[in-house]
């Protein structure tokens, strides 16, 4: 890569949950279940390439291991780092 040209990113997007309880079957009580959190839109943020690929250049699989650990990224806003609830996370390949 020449230096007029820029490092190659990986566009990466946290997806904040929260826990809902659910009007599920009568034996179901206490069920609950993720939904988007009302108070925060999905965050998009861009990491290198090289923080967003597996060992052999793949492209992490969204809402994986991996993939969710970009969530502690440097690059993402500081409220992502901070998330305590649940979440998942995206990865665009292209």
């Amino acid at each position: 890569m020449s230096e007029a040209e820029p490092e190659a990113r990986i566009q990466v997007t946290f997806h904040p949950q929260e826990w809902v309880d659910s009007a599920g079957q009568a034996h179901e009580w206490g069920r609950k279940q993720l939904i988007p959190a009302e108070d925060r839109e999905a965050a998009g943020f861009t990491v290198p390439r090289a923080d967003g690929t597996d060992p052999s250049g793949a492209v992490l699989e969204d809402e994986s291991y991996e993939a969710n650990r970009l969530r502690d990224h440097s690059e993402a806003p500081a409220w992502v780092n901070d998330w305590d609830g649940p979440y998942f996370v995206t990865v665009d390949s292209e």
